[in-house]
């Protein structure tokens, strides 16, 4: 037999057997069951595969490294790395108490216990889940989305708490909704990386609206920052007006994306950060000193998709080159982008009072 038809046989058979264990359980499944299924004889399969553990082997492992393929490649899609996170669990949590997908991983579980064949397959599928969430802590790490300290118990605690419900909501019809899993699992991920179980979810995924009864969806716009993000935010401001009072240029960038921009009353005056910083060297030719004083500071966060906004009053004071001083107060919001650096400030909205 030609390679590419010996293989197609062999993927032919391990979908066949996927099918009869999704009716019968792998203690259930006979090779018969499968050759039945295919219209082949029973020595075709023994061709393939040398025994029946060595078939349900074969057949679970083929079943779920499609599964988790088709997982992260849903994942790797989102924009942020909360959204990843969040279609990681998402992706895990069963439909219900007859999803196949999860018939097939518990019904698996006990198997390895019998199946010597069975045994390192599972281990292997289970460590590489564990790896998927801990790649995606970790990134979020990496970019400033999450504050977590343990990135592999954080996601082997994500992992087994999935796991662990799972059974229960598969075995246990009415024992526990899917509504209150997904409540739980938001819980466990906030507390994982320091955020609010509000911000964990996938903005993007579904478009904002409002329900029938005039609440909030869970994925309607930015809510309160969480403690992490406000935490962020703050220092990145504090920063900001720290070397503005210091006339320091590099320092004042780092709070602008390059592609920034302000507006004053309604106005732009500088629609890039080589503009911004060219504004701002112009203001400091003009007087002696030149500070701002945040009085009122709040920030609001979608972390899903990676965007904030803080709202601002703001007292700046300028001492002219003859020594006077004057003061303006004006309120300001300024939005932000998760960056790979940070955050950042994509546009600065600044109005006189």
């Amino acid at each position: 037999m030609k390679k590419e038809t010996v293989e197609k046989r062999r993927i032919e058979i391990l979908e066949a057997t996927c099918d009869v264990v999704i009716e019968r359980g792998f203690a259930g499944t006979r090779v018969a069951d499968v050759a039945k299924r295919l219209g082949v004889s029973n020595s075709l399969i023994h061709y393939h595969f040398a025994s029946k553990e060595e078939l349900l082997a074969a057949a679970f492992e083929h079943y779920a490294r499609k599964d988790l393929v088709d997982m992260q490649r849903d994942s790797d899609s989102a924009p942020t790395n909360v959204a990843k996170l969040w279609r990681l669990i998402e992706s895990y949590v069963p439909e219900g108490s007859d999803d196949v997908e999860w018939m097939i991983w518990i019904d698996a579980w006990g198997e390895a216990l019998r199946n010597p064949k069975m045994k390192p397959i599972s281990q292997e599928l289970d460590e590489q889940s564990i790896a998927v969430f801990e790649k995606t802590l970790r990134a979020g790490n990496e970019s400033g989305e999450f504050h977590c300290v343990h990135p592999r118990e954080s996601a082997t605690r994500i992992s087994g708490l999935i796991d662990g419900l799972a059974v229960q909501y598969a075995a246990h019809e009415g024992v526990l909704k899917r509504k209150e899993f997904i409540r739980l699992m938001r819980q466990l991920a906030a507390a994982e990386t320091g955020l609010s179980p509000d911000d964990i979810r996938d903005s993007r995924r579904n478009p904002k609206s409002h329900s029938g009864n005039g609440r909030r969806t869970e994925d309607e716009g930015p809510r309160p920052a969480s403690l992490a993000t406000d935490f962020d935010l703050r220092q990145l401001f504090n920063n900001y007006a720290n070397a503005l009072s210091r006339k320091d240029i590099l320092k004042l960038s780092e709070y602008f994306a390059d592609d920034a921009k302000i507006n004053l009353d309604g106005q732009l005056i500088a629609g890039s950060l080589t503009q911004i910083t060219k504004t701002i060297e112009e203001q400091y030719s003009l007087c002696k000193n030149f500070i701002e004083i945040p009085l009122v500071m709040a920030f609001f966060a979608d972390e899903g998709n990676g965007t904030a906004h803080g709202n601002f009053t703001i007292e700046s004071r300028v001492t002219a080159l003859n020594g006077l001083i004057s003061s303006e107060t004006h309120q300001v919001v300024d939005t932000y982008r998760r960056t790979s650096a940070g955050w950042r400030c994509i546009d600065r909205q600044r109005t006189k009072f």
